[in-house]
């Protein structure tokens, strides 16, 4: 069955919303196992540490470490064998694909775009947007692909 295009976006911020987050834990570069620190340390280059948590996700442990350099941030996600799962990263509306963009923009309407990021894979290529938006005094966020699909977090 083939749900109609606003029921099929309700049904996505609906399961974005419902997702419960694991409390995260604050942890120190020292403290990470072996895996997870070199990993953590080749995507840090010369940026700088803002933030370094981990949480339980699916019994598994996630590092989130958040990097700044320059003016460039970005958040990593690594699992506890020390692989990237992704990369976030801030982009402006007119860096998103095209198809990308018309889902986003007609999901936003009349709202404000509260954040907007790329989500790459480890080797780099963008898997999909990620963004929050508010409108009529609701928060949602969204995951579209570069073709304009919705995909799940």
């Amino acid at each position: 069955m083939i749900l109609p295009r606003p029921l099929l976006l309700a049904s996505f911020l609906f399961l974005a919303a419902a997702r419960a987050d694991t409390p995260k834990q604050n942890v120190k570069l020292a403290d990470l196992p072996a895996t997870v620190r070199k990993s953590v340390l080749e995507q840090k280059q010369q940026a700088r540490i803002l933030r370094l948590e981990k949480t339980l996700q699916e019994g598994k442990e996630i590092y989130e470490v958040q990097l700044k350099s320059g003016v460039v941030r970005k958040t990593v996600f690594i699992d506890d064998d020390g692989a990237v799962l992704e990369i976030k990263q801030p982009i402006p509306l007119s860096q998103v694909s095209p198809a990308a963009k018309k889902v986003i923009e007609s999901s936003v309407q009349n709202g404000k775009i509260v954040t907007l990021e790329s989500v790459k894979s480890a080797s780099g290529l963008i898997a999909a947007y990620q963004v929050r938006f508010t409108r009529n005094g609701t928060e949602s966020q969204l995951r579209v692909g570069p073709d304009g699909r919705l995909v799940p977090e």
